[in-house]
């Protein structure tokens, strides 16, 4: 008897933060020929592979969303699909978990909340020592002057 296939444990699941995952039936793929050299193995092989994620099937909170939105409009298409892909590789299967794992990393970047930066003050103390190793050599250079002008 064969073992009943466990969809999380897909390795073509797009992992989310949070510990979401996308199953790998949500995902679209399109493979094409690269560019660059590479000479006939180039021109008839679609080693470059392109990942398309629809952002309505993404399970995230609508905050998230327009985050993602806002973010990553420039590789946002069509009907709210996100877009990201690779020509690293010969091999159309190492493209295919490099462009997933940029489109998981893309999504993580996007996704992250930055902290409120808070303001703060330069504390008396260290202002006056600022000032004081100001003065300190300020004077130390007045000195080297003084002396050249003795020799005259």
């Amino acid at each position: 008897m064969e073992p009943a296939a466990d969809s999380s444990s897909d390795p073509l699941d797009l992992r989310l933060p949070g510990r979401r995952r996308v199953p790998a039936s949500q995902v679209s793929w399109r493979a094409t020929t690269s560019g660059g050299p590479g000479g006939q193995h180039a021109n008839r092989t679609a080693s470059r592979v392109e990942v398309v994620v629809r952002i309505s099937d993404l399970p995230l909170r609508p905050e998230e969303v327009a985050r993602l939105y806002e973010r990553l409009a420039s590789r946002i298409v069509g009907a709210g699909e996100l877009v990201t892909g690779s020509a690293d590789s010969r091999d159309q299967h190492r493209n295919r978990r490099t462009a997933l794992r940029r489109m998981e990393q893309l999504i993580a970047d996007a996704l992250r909340v930055e902290r409120a930066r808070i303001k703060t003050r330069v504390s008396r103390g260290a202002q006056l020592r600022r000032r004081e190793s100001k003065q300190h050599n300020a004077a130390r250079k007045r000195s080297r002057g003084a002396r050249w002008e003795d020799d005259d």
